[in-house]
């Protein structure tokens, strides 16, 4: 079986009210740098590399509550094989966004990068 390892986070995503307020809080504050952006989420780019990914919603129940998703990076070409070991191990894979995902025993979804 092809064993999985995860080396770093790729990113966190949160979940936030006004994703261009809080982008630009991050920038302001916390010197983060805007990566890339669309109409509903924006990634930020911290210093060493790691990205905060803000992704926007309305309902309240969501925000300051939890984490969107992790993403891990994985060492190169490991990907595939690491998606297969998850169908081994009967692990559902769902595609959201460009990404398949997966999700932990407490619910929190989960891909690699």
């Amino acid at each position: 079986m092809p064993e999985i390892t995860a080396q770093s986070f790729n990113h966190v995503a949160l979940w936030v009210k006004d994703v261009r307020k809080s982008a630009d809080w991050y920038v302001e504050y916390l010197g983060l740098q805007e990566a890339s952006a669309s109409e509903h989420h924006i990634f930020l780019k911290l210093a060493e590399g790691g990205v905060l990914a803000l992704f926007e919603t309305s309902d309240t129940d969501k925000i300051g509550i939890g984490v969107h998703h992790l993403a891990f990076n994985l060492p190169n070409q490991q990907e595939i094989s690491a998606l297969e070991t998850l169908r081994q191990q009967n692990i559902p894979l769902l595609q959201r966004g460009p990404n398949l995902s997966f999700q932990d025993p407490d619910g929190y979804w989960i891909h690699f990068s």
